[in-house]
């Protein structure tokens, strides 16, 4: 009888604890599911969609990366934006120090309607990820089936801890 009593109060341990864990599971995974897209440069649902690569050339189909020259067959030296953007990830900006889009993901947890959600205090976040006016979309955040595997991995590892 004492072994029943014993399980009865770890499942209602169990019960309290899971649902606190499981939005604090989710905050967590949602940031580092944030990060990887912008490290990969790319978002990651079923499979992983790039994101379109940055502008080079202007409307008349000319490199504005670099100096114009009038040697045939070279390619003028890099001018300040070419300098700037060389090497650089998409969706950085340059000399903005440690104040980036990718850094300035937070998320809030609701107790009461148990939701998380996720903000930036950045404005163009959104116009990044939907692609809107003319942007191309580079999304990082939103639906994806390997961000809920990664929250389903992280709840059953939490779970097996509770129940041993």
């Amino acid at each position: 009888m004492s072994d029943l009593a014993e399980l009865q109060n770890l499942l209602n341990k169990a019960a309290k604890q899971i649902p606190e864990k499981a939005l604090q599971i989710i905050g967590v995974e949602g940031i580092k599911f944030i990060e990887k897209n912008f490290r990969d440069g790319a978002f990651t649902d079923t499979s992983t969609r790039k994101w379109e690569e940055r502008k080079t050339e202007d409307n008349q189909g000319q490199d504005i990366t670099r100096y114009r020259t009038n040697r045939v067959g070279r390619a003028g030296r890099l001018n300040r934006y070419g300098s700037k953007i060389q090497d650089r990830a998409l969706l950085v900006g340059y000399g903005t120090g440690g104040d980036k889009l990718k850094n300035s993901f937070r998320y809030r947890i609701n107790r009461g309607s148990r939701a998380v959600q996720f903000y930036t205090y950045k404005k163009y976040a959104q116009r990044h990820n939907e692609g809107l006016d003319g942007m191309p979309r580079r999304q990082f955040m939103g639906k994806s089936a390997y961000y809920n595997q990664q929250i389903f991995k992280k709840l059953k590892k939490e779970t097996d801890k509770l129940l041993r």
